[in-house]
């Protein structure tokens, strides 16, 4: 398996990781076990349900119980009674309490509201926010009723004599709606009327034995929207602190019923919580066949992915043009030549590429003579002189290896090189490219990636510090712009570039310094790098600022410069 199979492998498997995240999670909803983790914002645009206790959707009653949870004191609980043998043992218990309900339509039977009223009787609280009650609750609460109502888009409703503006809301539109209050309405016990509207009263507290009864007419005034506005704020805590904060709370969702016009106040919900299952999966894994089909589907991309990755063999073979590896090979044996330091090693290598060379353009066998025929023959064919060919052999057959230095070597290369171009082995384009060739050293991996890292890593923990508040995040910002930066800079660009005429070197943020090599003076070998020293100018090379492959060839061609020097 090559390289690239290997990364679409990776590549495919993680997209299809993704994806069957991605449909397996489309719901956003907050997860209440995930604690010690910054909570997502919550966004609905669900404007059907109404009512619920716990609901965060607009029409929701969330922030009304969090406040009345917040309103009474720490020692005392919020209780929710969905059963009706659930009122018979709460009555029977001791003390006060406080009985709830905000929604559209209320209803109990005689028997429930009987104990309820009972329990009021000797001392406890009911609180209904209602818009409707069922038949037989309106005799057991008033004397006479009679309501009214304003059509209206908004109310200004007065308690305390503050006045609260309220609104009514669908889908982000400001709509009219029926805002209802008491009118000519009898109690059976004292009453005083605690807020009201366009003078009539929308909450009344009627004294029933020792206890109280509050009838509030208006429960849309308590939605979660109407709640986040600092009027609705402000009218739903002072509707609280009209009741006893030292009393548990029992909220009456068993009384919560629906109309016959299709106006729900359940919740079509199912699951824990309350929450709803809205993965894009959930049409398939109702149906077995399409849950199948769709296993069998992963089953076969897995497949072709597994066996698809297997290498195949063409049925015409590529052949690659073969590469010109002249000037590979003469850098493999100058890095030889550096790294063993053996001259006449050298020289037996520049021997045996002679008398290769000549025996290829011209067919004569230096190594097979006997006289000074096939030389005689070399300089005809060459156009040279006898004594520049047998210079040449005397030089390559000196058995002498002590006498062989580094300045005889670099003398006879440069008169082969010579005589190369002379008789025409060597071009005019082949020795322009060989003059023209440029030696890059790069930079290493580590630093630049490790200032990578850690740019992106301050941006991060900046952006995370700015979102909860934290003013010094707005610092770590550039810092980690510059870094990351810097990283780029040293990942595009090379540390230093030499040519025939000039030196260019790239400093860490990019900027470009060009020195003629005509001027060098000097150059200065230290433990941590060379220093080149022009007119008067200087230029500093440090190792560890080096990848180790160019490393190497950087101090051979250190070596080189300074053999020149001598």
């Amino acid at each position: 398996m090559n390289r690239q199979t290997q990364i679409g492998l990776v590549g495919g498997v993680v997209v299809v990781m993704f994806l069957l995240v991605w449909l397996f999670s489309g719901g956003s909803g907050d997860n209440p076990n995930q604690k010690g983790k910054q909570r997502q914002p919550f966004v609905s645009s669900n404007w059907n349900v109404r009512y619920q206790i716990n609901d965060k959707k607009p029409l929701g009653l969330y922030l009304f119980t969090a406040l009345t949870n917040a309103h009474i004191d720490t020692n005392r609980h919020i209780s929710v009674v969905k059963n009706e043998w659930d009122i018979d043992s709460i009555v029977e218990l001791k003390g006060e309490k406080t009985y709830m309900f905000v929604g559209n339509n209320f209803g109990l039977n005689d028997r429930e509201m009987d104990s309820i009223l009972t329990d009021v009787a000797r001392g406890s609280d009911l609180f209904i926010s209602f818009d409707n009650l069922t038949e037989n609750l309106y005799p057991m609460l008033f004397k006479k009723e009679s309501f009214r109502l304003d059509y209206d888009q908004e109310i200004s409703v007065y308690m305390n004599n503050e006045r609260h503006n309220m609104i009514n809301i669908y889908q982000n539109d400001t709509i009219a709606c029926d805002w209802w209050a008491f009118g000519d309405v009898e109690f059976y016990g004292p009453h005083i009327g605690l807020s009201s509207f366009m003078e009539m009263d929308n909450f009344v507290k009627v004294q029933l034995g020792d206890g109280f009864i509050y009838l509030h007419a208006t429960p849309n005034l308590f939605y979660n929207y109407q709640v986040k506005r600092t009027d609705g704020f402000k009218y739903a805590s002072k509707v609280l602190n009209e009741l006893p904060k030292d009393q548990d709370v029992y909220l009456l969702e068993i009384a919560r019923l629906s109309d016959n016009y299709g106006d729900y106040d359940t919740s079509e919900q199912d699951g824990d919580g309350g929450k709803q299952d809205n993965s894009y999966l959930t049409l398939i894994f109702k149906d077995p066949m399409l849950r199948t089909a769709m296993l069998l589907s992963i089953l076969g991309m897995i497949l072709f992915v597994i066996f698809r990755s297997k290498r195949k063999r063409p049925v015409v073979p590529y052949l690659k043009k073969r590469k010109d590896m002249t000037l590979a090979f003469a850098e493999t044996i100058t890095s030889i030549y550096f790294s063993k330091r053996n001259a006449y090693g050298l020289l037996q290598v520049q021997k045996k590429n002679f008398y290769d060379t000549m025996h290829r353009y011209f067919f004569v066998d230096l190594y097979k003579r006997n006289d000074d025929r096939e030389i005689r023959i070399l300089a005809e064919k060459t156009n040279s002189r006898v004594e520049e060919i047998q210079a040449f052999v005397n030089a390559f057959e000196t058995t002498e290896a002590f006498g062989v230095n580094d300045q005889m070597v670099t003398d006879i290369a440069k008169k082969r090189y010579n005589f190369y171009r002379k008789v025409g082995i060597i071009s005019d384009k082949l020795d322009e490219k060989i003059q023209s060739k440029e030696i890059v050293f790069k930079r290493s991996l580590l630093p630049p990636a490790l200032m990578l890292l850690v740019g992106i890593g301050l941006i991060i923990f900046a952006l995370y510090m700015l979102t909860n508040a934290v003013g010094a995040g707005i610092i770590l910002v550039p810092i980690g712009i510059v870094l990351i930066f810097m990283a780029s800079a040293r990942l595009s660009r090379p540390c230093l570039i030499v040519n025939k005429d000039k030196m260019i070197f790239y400093g860490n943020f990019g900027r470009k310094r060009t020195f003629n090599r005509e001027d060098l003076l000097s150059t200065e070998l230290r433990k941590s790098g060379v220093i080149f020293h022009f007119n008067n100018k200087k230029l500093i090379i440090n190792f560890w600022d080096l990848s180790r492959f160019d490393r190497q060839q950087f101090e051979r061609l250190v070596s080189k410069m300074h053999s020149l020097e001598l």
